[in-house]
């Protein structure tokens, strides 16, 4: 029976700057009061911040107690917070520690996009050898790695005992030389110090064949290979098989598919 997948497939809603923001709340935000707030530096990301809240008619008042910056974003109308409406909008507002996850909207290409810099600009790090993204939700990771891999970003999960919480850590990296630019590619990170970081591990990292293969997907369960060859078997009677929205569903255990509207199986 074919199973629909819809890794191929975006919706209309939302653009970047709108993911970006919904993005970066639940790593450095607090959405749990009357005002939201967000605590960070002043590495792009501030900036970025209080242009977003321009644009909504609010404001960012910045506390600065000698290390971090507390920012709250506030709305001049009495009793009105357009912030806190798009944090409601997209299902967000009130998320706690381990709960906090993304709606399951029909979101834009460009959305997703938004969303995974702003994850990695809070929540992430991008270091000499990989990056990075750690949080206790892991709802919140393992979402994030179903979005790396739409773009066709391989990366891998792990946990670990968290000393600061009774919630183990969830930890995702990507490492290998190919997603790393294909990451670069794909996010337009605020944080200054972040995106020179990425960049550089872009610029430096050679894609080996290797880093295509093996169990480099977001589970075990999923092997990269190559395609060694392609021959000709003749022909066979076929069936039609047409699954929507997407094109690919699983025969077997694989995926497969194909780009055309209508595909043929063999009998």
């Amino acid at each position: 029976m074919p199973a629909p997948l819809t890794a191929a497939s975006f919706g209309t809603l939302g653009e970047e700057w709108d993911g970006w923001f919904v993005g970066s709340m639940p790593g450095d935000g607090n959405m749990t009061g009357r005002t939201p707030t967000w605590a960070g530096h002043d590495d792009g990301t501030l900036q970025q911040l209080r242009d977003y809240a321009a644009k909504h008619g609010c404001q960012a008042n910045v506390d600065d107690n000698g290390t971090w910056l507390r920012v709250r974003l506030v709305d001049p109308r009495w009793h009105r917070n357009a912030l806190r409406n798009v944090l409601i909008e997209h299902q967000v507002w009130g998320l706690k520690g381990d709960a906090k996850r993304a709606a399951n909207l029909p979101y834009s290409r460009e959305f997703v996009c938004g969303f995974i810099a702003g994850l990695i600009d809070s929540d992430g790090s991008v270091g000499a050898r990989q990056v990075e993204f750690a949080n206790i939700s892991e709802c919140l990771v393992r979402q994030l790695a179903d979005a790396l891999l739409r773009f066709g970003v391989q990366s891998s999960i792990s946990s670990k005992r968290n000393n600061h919480s009774s919630k183990p850590l969830w930890r995702l990296r990507v490492a290998d030389g190919r997603s790393m630019t294909r990451l670069s590619e794909l996010v337009m990170l605020r944080a200054n110090h972040k995106a020179s970081a990425l960049g550089s591990l872009a610029t430096r990292n050679r894609v080996s064949r290797r880093s295509a293969t093996g169990r480099r997907g977001y589970s075990d369960s999923i092997v990269w290979d190559r395609v060694i060859s392609i021959a000709p078997a003749g022909s066979k009677r076929t069936y039609g098989v047409e699954v929507r929205p997407s094109h690919l569903w699983v025969a077997n255990g694989v995926v497969t598919g194909s780009c055309i509207p209508s595909m043929t199986v063999g009998s």
